[in-house]
């Protein structure tokens, strides 16, 4: 079962580190001959028993005991995590927890008061406790907590019958509260999307203009993580783009009218000053799942996804450049007519790869080294915001980036810049790719 990544699964962690406090306290206290003080130092066991189970260990006991837990009113839907509180069981439990403090020392009263004395400045001085608590969740465990401990002011009488309940001796002693604890719950489901866009339409046109099939236009939709996004608090930036510009191993979407009939079931990539080549085989195989022979099935798009690599189509992927897609028919491939469409443009950038887990901020490290598809020598341009690198070619000193792989890898180095937070900004043939990567100088 996923965590969430918050408040713990063992409420006696939290026991152990106030203890542990009281130790240290103890230990260090300005008390003792030994820091500075007037007192000789004297041995001091503490644990988190019930007072009543140490009574016949001898010595000066003092024991922070959790006898009392009640939900916290004022967390009790409170969105701890994400914009909105959530459904049991993923809104965490909220606990107040009560300890009773005390002392006991058999025949030596200074004993416990001096004891009482070093526990109370302790948690005084104390007030906010800070922790870490291991969930075994990668890549945030463990996972910081903190609490705040305060003196819960209870009266003679609630503490006699409490003495009363244990069937002891009354002592020294005094309540406090810790608050707030979470209980870790379950992972929550994730949350529906908000509304990326609405359309109305009035009067619309009806759609071919040209019986035989034609194209409207090409988009895609971006998304990519931003820098300042956390585990707790994703930051996931959506747009869309059109006309698309698309990379290699990417999908594009081609909208247009009639494109399931014959005179339309081919797709024809242009570029400038070059012949057309056909490009039906990037046709996702969710638009048409047994190529081939390729069919369109939708009237309205067509999908298409680019190779993976970088050069002469329909195999590969073109240089990153402006091009154009129509879609017609064939007759030298057994076609009744020979038929082509008007052409809508789109365009090809490099691909930049971003290899963070998911959520995480995008933020590139040294050395610099950029990995991906379509770095063309003479034709990429990187940038740090709006400050362009110089291209070399040899090893980069400041300010310079070099290609390297055969167009599958830059290496870079800032130049001096002031201290913030910069986009790495990567184009080829004037094409831009797609947010990817920063750097915090």
């Amino acid at each position: 079962m996923a965590l969430s990544p918050l408040g713990v699964l063992d409420l006696s962690l939290v026991t152990d580190k106030l203890v542990d406090m009281l130790k240290a306290c103890r230990d260090h206290s300005p008390m003792w001959k030994a820091n500075g003080g007037d007192v000789n130092q004297f041995t001091i066991e503490v644990s988190g028993s019930a007072p009543d189970s140490v009574r016949e260990k001898g010595g000066c006991q003092m024991t922070l005991y959790l006898f009392h837990v009640e939900q916290d009113k004022f967390q009790m839907n409170s969105p701890v995590l994400g914009k909105r509180a959530q459904t049991v069981p993923f809104q965490p439990l909220s606990l107040d927890l009560y300890y009773l403090l005390t002392a006991f020392s058999k025949d030596n009263y200074a004993h416990e008061q001096q004891a009482m004395s070093i526990a109370m400045r302790c948690f005084h001085e104390n007030p906010i406790v800070h922790t870490s608590i291991n969930l075994n969740l990668p890549p945030t465990s463990p996972v910081k907590e903190e609490f705040t401990l305060t003196m819960a002011v209870q009266t003679a009488d609630d503490l006699a019958r409490l003495w009363q309940s244990v069937a002891i001796p009354m002592r020294l002693a005094v309540v406090y509260r810790v608050s707030v604890i979470f209980v870790t719950p379950p992972a929550p489901a994730a949350l529906a999307k908000p509304v990326a866009a609405v359309s109305l339409s009035a009067d619309p046109t009806v759609f071919p203009y040209a019986s035989s099939g034609q194209v409207i236009g090409t988009a895609r939709h971006i998304t990519f993580t931003a820098p300042n996004s956390t585990l707790l608090q994703h930051d996931v930036v959506d747009y869309d783009s059109f006309p698309a510009t698309v990379a290699p191993k990417q999908d594009v979407t081609l909208y247009g009218a009639g494109l399931s009939q014959p005179t339309a079931k081919r797709v024809y990539l242009l570029a400038d000053g070059a012949p057309e080549q056909e490009v039906t085989g990037w046709i996702e195989p969710i638009t048409n799942p047994n190529p081939p022979p390729l069919t369109i099935l939708s009237d309205a798009k067509i999908v298409l996804r680019l190779p993976d690599s970088i050069g002469l189509p329909p195999a590969n992927t073109p240089p990153p450049g402006v091009y154009q897609l129509r879609v017609g028919s064939d007759t030298a491939k057994g076609d009744a007519v020979t038929y082509r469409s008007n052409a809508t443009p789109f365009s090809i950038a490099a691909r930049v790869d971003v290899t963070t887990p998911p959520f995480s901020p995008p933020l590139l490290t040294p050395p610099y080294k950029l990995h991906g598809r379509g770095f063309v020598a003479g034709q990429t341009q990187v940038l740090l915001d709006t400050l362009p690198l110089k291209a070399v070619n040899a090893p980069p000193v400041a300010g310079e980036f070099q290609i390297l792989g055969a167009g599958t890898e830059i290496d870079f180095q800032p130049p001096a810049l002031p201290p913030g937070r910069y986009a790495v900004r990567v184009r080829v043939n004037q094409v831009e790719s797609d947010p990817s990567w920063w750097i915090t100088i």
